[in-house]
């Protein structure tokens, strides 16, 4: 049993993880096997994803403290929370999976995400999960950027070398009509 003390310490430990992410995605992970939870964890923990369980009450009054209220929904069954510092939805993709319907199947279910200081509910984090990353974005544009750059220089190289056959041709049409000595 911790100490009012202790608690104290482990809300501002928690406070200050809070605040130093950029998004927050609450997760059960009631009923999933140890050894899952173990294996999820050092996966998130290579893609710069802090996973932390958390007693409902501590991070009620840790939440109350940083000055968001949310639905009590989350905080009730098995809790823990996916703390990300870059793009929310890695984080998202990280901890979202769509259910199989399989036998078995071991998957954290999401409860909701703070994003930005705005709360979001499941489906929403599931859209959150399907966007593509920052990265993914900036790509995109660049394809799309690039297209066009890339039309232009073939544009540019057809007319070079449509002027090159043409002065050529007028090259050998002048050297047959007046034969050198």
């Amino acid at each position: 049993m911790l100490t009012r003390d202790q608690k104290k310490q482990l809300v501002g430990d928690l406070v200050k993880q809070l605040k130093e992410s950029e998004s927050i995605v609450f997760v059960s992970y009631q009923g999933l096997k140890a050894s899952f939870v173990a294996n999820e964890r050092k996966k998130l923990t290579k893609q710069g994803i802090e996973y932390v369980v958390v007693k409902n009450t501590l991070l009620e009054r840790a939440m109350k403290e940083i000055g968001l209220s949310l639905p009590e929904s989350l905080f009730t069954q098995m809790t823990a929370i996916g703390l990300g510092k870059t793009d929310p939805s890695i984080l998202a993709k990280a901890l979202y999976k769509k259910p199989t319907g399989k036998l078995g199947e071991q998957r954290f279910v999401v409860k909701g995400a703070i994003v930005d200081g705005s709360f979001f509910d499941e489906p929403m984090v599931e859209r959150l999960a399907l966007l593509p990353t920052r990265d993914e974005l900036i790509a995109q544009v660049c394809r799309g950027m690039n297209g066009p750059v890339t039309g232009l220089a073939m544009a540019l190289k057809q007319t070079v070398s449509s002027i090159a056959y043409a002065l050529d041709k007028v090259r050998e049409q002048k050297a047959q009509v007046t034969p050198q000595a």
